[in-house]
């Protein structure tokens, strides 16, 4: 035993010895080089937009109350030829190969939402707010042969879907008989862009359309349709233009008042200009649906049109007439254009036969 703590003793006098014989530390030598510069990390500023301000919040819950995120486009228009425009998934393929030719037709559609407008989570910054398609648009519809290109700020995003749908092959004025072989002939929904810029290249003879239009703003569909919001129901990222007060429909009027002196009252005489105008149109707009029945080119149970060989011009009224109704702003989106080629596309039915009905 007394064997076994020499041993012990013998190793313990060694390590301290071992220890003992390191010297006292050397110069400092030259540093060496630096190594290549690595690729730059990314900085995470969520708080940017997820922050105690309820931006995001409001924006969400607006767009959550509106007609995009409800509709029911992206179930009943899941096909090849609507996806671009009535799916998530479609619009931002579009907007990646610059073509609908091999667009997919998703699995499981989403309804337009937020990442399809905006560069969501792309910087983790305010740059996500940047659009997905920004750019001008160029409409697809041709007028007296040119191109007709929209460029009007953020609204270049709604255009690429809010315009008309190309109709080919169309009649011609006092052109020949004219084919209808499919009954959905027509420049399809939301023909709006068109209808604001004053190019539908259906119009018929007669009263002078006029040059401009007041509400061709700068800013196009956003002055209005996303004015200061009325809480989640109208305007701001809800986009839409009535909403419901104490169970009364209420014009929202937000955007109105960059250009027009609507008054302390404005649900008063202002909002009863804007509501006999629009009577106007839908008055004139049933005239024409009358006729357009009447010459058997338009059917009110399918809200189609008939297959047939009808007159150029009546052809012309109904393309017109479909414009106009699908536009669903009663004449607002262009008050004296719309007014004009009512007027004008019920003369040229009148002239073929088809009066429009007496007041």
């Amino acid at each position: 035993m007394k064997r076994n703590y020499n041993l012990i003793a013998i190793l313990i006098t060694s390590v301290l010895v071992m220890s003992s014989c390191e010297g006292p530390m050397g110069p400092i030598g030259e540093e060496g080089e630096k190594g290549d510069q690595g690729e730059p990390g990314t900085t995470l500023a969520c708080a940017d937009c997820h922050n105690s301000n309820s931006q995001m919040t409001a924006f969400s819950a607006q767009w959550e109350e509106s007609t995009h995120a409800t509709g029911g486009n992206a179930a009943y228009a899941n096909r090849e030829g609507c996806v671009q425009c009535h799916t998530s998934q479609g619009f931002l393929e579009y907007v990646a190969e610059g073509s609908v030719a091999d667009i997919s037709v998703p699995q499981n559609p989403m309804q337009i939402n937020c990442f399809t407008c905006h560069n969501i989570h792309e910087t983790f910054s305010s740059d996500d707010w940047a659009l997905t398609k920004p750019g001008a648009e160029t409409l697809e519809v041709r007028y007296a042969g040119a191109d007709v290109v929209w460029n009007k700020g953020t609204s270049n995003q709604c255009v690429f879907c809010h315009q008309s749908r190309n109709v080919s092959p169309a009649p011609s004025v006092n052109g020949a008989d004219f084919e209808i072989a499919n009954n959905r002939m027509g420049p399809h929904h939301g023909p709006n862009a068109n209808l604001i810029l004053g190019k539908t290249p259906f119009e018929l003879p007669g009263a002078q359309v006029p040059a401009n239009n007041p509400h061709s703003t700068a800013s196009g569909c956003v002055t209005c349709h996303m004015s200061a919001p009325y809480g989640y129901q109208a305007g701001g990222h809800n986009m839409a233009m009535k909403y419901d007060s104490h169970g009364t429909e209420t014009r929202l009027l937000t955007g109105c008042t960059s250009c027009h002196d609507i008054g302390s009252s404005p649900y008063t005489a202002f909002n009863n200009k804007i509501s006999e105008f629009q009577s106007e149109i839908k008055e004139k707009l049933e005239d024409l649906e009358a006729q357009l029945v009447a010459a058997g080119i338009y059917n009110t149970t399918t809200e189609l049109a008939n297959k047939g060989t009808f007159k150029a011009n009546a052809v012309l009224a109904y393309l017109n007439y479909n414009t106009i109704k699908e536009d669903r702003s009663n004449g607002i989106h262009n008050p004296e254009y719309t007014r004009v080629l009512l007027d004008n596309s019920i003369a040229a039915m009148t002239a073929i036969g088809y009066p429009a009905p007496e007041e």
